[in-house]
């Protein structure tokens, strides 16, 4: 993993992401998985859409849910080293005085902290791998006229 000051980025055009009701359901394009991840993932992957710092995540997540500050951390980079193997992030440069601009919840607010999980699905690779476009007969090209009467 990069050093602390890199800021982490979603990889590109390849992966896609929306957070439903407070899921972050996410698909890399170029392999056909999805995954999801709920309450500190989500949060996570919701700051990495802005560009944020090791640092920034672990602090977000230390502003949003109680628990001990080394576990916080340690959970949040786990998920991040997890997000950049399964290539979903990359490292992006150097921070350069950014900031993450954050909301710290007032501490009876807190939700218990819970490691993030990371959950791969890959079943409809095969789905999500289709290229209707490019998956036809190279005559007729796609899309393409109605035959003639």
């Amino acid at each position: 993993m990069g050093d602390m000051e890199t800021i982490y980025r979603i990889n590109g055009a390849g992966v896609i992401g929306e957070i439903l009701d407070g899921e972050a359901i996410i698909v890399n394009l170029d392999s056909g998985a999805y995954y999801s991840l709920e309450g500190v993932g989500s949060e996570v992957w919701s700051a990495v859409e802005s560009g944020a710092t090791l640092p920034e995540l672990i602090e977000l997540a230390g502003a949003k849910y109680a628990g001990p500050a080394a576990e916080i951390a340690a959970g949040v980079a786990a998920l991040v080293e997890e997000l950049i193997a399964e290539a979903l992030l990359v490292a992006d440069g150097a921070a350069n005085g950014h900031r993450l601009q954050r909301a710290i919840a007032p501490a009876a607010d807190r939700l218990p902290f819970v490691k993030p999980t990371l959950e791969k699905f890959t079943d409809m690779a095969d789905l999500l791998l289709l290229d209707p476009i490019h998956e036809v007969d190279q005559g007729q090209g796609w899309p393409h006229p109605a035959p003639r009467r």
